[in-house]
């Protein structure tokens, strides 16, 4: 308000002014910037640390509402806004800008996110007077719906496991019928007891970001701490030719969980696997039906592949010949004619994990430079394209599940590019593009 202020009384005075002065012109120029500032400035910590509100008329004790099914008695919206945190001791005073002290029904929604990483039991505990119903993405958390006073504590939640950096929608029902009014909101995050911070709500879901789980980390760094030179396969029958030739350095092949004895059983397998300097690694189990498997490594790759029955084509290239690796794989196929074409090219970083199911066809490139990271999981008879290529930070993350699907996502020459891709279609076709240079 007082950048807006001034920028008025600066454009008053402009206008006995002649327009070449050098110094309005440099203030006027500081103002404008300095009121956007401040308007972004708000509306940025407006969306981040919220709940929305809207208050109701009530009808005294045990109101009905909609948060456990029923219905209000009085339906018209009294007032709305926001509020930055649950800790509210009104008294007698009127509640919120409701205009009401007594018979005020007050539903409190947003979202709420989990501070640290990891799965973790939250307990939630709750100072009211009178009546409190909360749920986080649509578990019952709190049932108080009490006439009471408010005391330490009305209520305590049975352990809650939410995950550490993830946001989950909490919708709160609020209630008072006469006298005293409160609602407090508390919570054992980290040990002690304290107030829900206003950090963890916000009016709006924050935008996902793309990016390897911790869990997914764990697989890779257990999957590339796995080093030797022998080759340890246990084959059963039919038609397969087999070519595998390792040359120099850490290579391994064994089985996919890195322990067992790769396998390779029956019908008509045709196998080629080079692995040649560096720290390679690759687990293979293989199970039958029409599969060619062509699988090329050199430096400090690894790869887990899984594949169980049925026309697969699968051909795997992490290939930077004469020059810096630490790509990383992990496909596994399930059945149906599934066929993928998996690239992850020179430098460094690039990691990988694919999931099928179904009649699909993936063909991925992460390509040059480093810092890839891609994730996708399929069913049903989805075609999907993906490239990713040159110099640092782009991600991934496709999960397609049912119909027929087709998906192409570039995302090119640059850093920092990112994209989560979730498609469920109820039709017989889906389609989605997506390019970002």
């Amino acid at each position: 308000m007082v950048a807006l202020i001034i920028s008025i009384c600066t454009k008053d005075k402009l206008k006995n002014k002649k327009p070449n002065n050098m110094f309005q012109k440099i203030l006027t120029r500081i103002v404008i910037i300095a009121f956007a500032w401040i308007v972004l400035f708000l509306i940025a910590n407006k969306a981040k640390a919220d709940l929305t509100y809207k208050t109701y008329a009530g009808t005294g004790a045990y109101p009905g509402f909609p948060g456990n099914g029923g219905t209000l008695y009085y339906g018209t919206v009294l007032s709305t806004g926001t509020v930055s945190q649950l800790n509210y001791n009104w008294s007698g005073g009127y509640i919120l800008d409701s205009g009401r002290s007594d018979r005020v029904i007050v539903n409190f929604y947003g979202y709420i996110t989990i501070p640290d990483t990891g799965s973790q039991a939250i307990q939630f505990y709750l100072y009211a007077d009178d009546g409190v119903y909360m749920k986080i993405d649509g578990t019952v958390v709190i049932n108080d719906w009490n006439e009471q006073g408010g005391a330490t504590w009305n209520y305590v939640s049975t352990d809650q496991t939410l995950t550490g950096g993830q946001t989950y929608y909490i919708d709160a029902w609020w209630y008072e019928n006469g006298g005293g009014a409160s609602f407090k909101l508390y919570w054992d995050q980290s040990g002690s007891v304290a107030l829900v911070p206003s950090s963890a709500y916000s009016t709006t879901a924050p935008t996902p970001t793309s990016g390897i789980t911790s869990s997914q980390q764990t697989i890779v760094n257990n999957a590339k701490a796995k080093t030797g030179e022998g080759i340890y396969i246990d084959q059963a029958g039919d038609n397969l030719d087999l070519d595998i030739i390792q040359d120099g350095d850490n290579n391994l092949i064994i089985g996919t969980d890195l322990s067992t004895n790769a396998q390779i059983i029956g019908d008509d397998n045709t196998i080629n696997i080079l692995q040649e300097n560096g720290g390679n690694v690759l687990g293979l189990d293989l199970n039958g039906n029409n599969n060619l498997l062509n699988i090329d490594q050199n430096q400090n790759q690894t790869a887990l592949i899984n594949i169980v029955g049925d026309s697969n084509d699968v051909a795997l290239n992490q290939m930077p010949y004469l020059s810096a690796g630490e790509h990383f794989a992990d496909v596994n196929i399930q059945g149906d004619s599934n066929t993928l074409n998996l690239t992850q090219q020179g430098v460094g970083d690039k990691i990988l994990f694919v999931e099928t199911g179904s009649n699909n066809s993936v063909t991925v490139n992460q390509k040059d430079n480093g810092e890839h990271f891609l994730d996708i999981k399929l069913t049903n008879n989805h075609t999907v394209g993906v490239v990713q290529e040159g110099s640092g930070n782009h991600s991934g993350t496709i999960d397609l599940s049912g119909n027929t699907s087709s998906v192409d996502l570039h995302q090119q020459g640059s850093s920092n590019q990112n994209y989560i891709l979730e498609q469920q279609c109820a039709s017989t076709s889906c389609s989605t593009t997506v390019v970002q240079q």
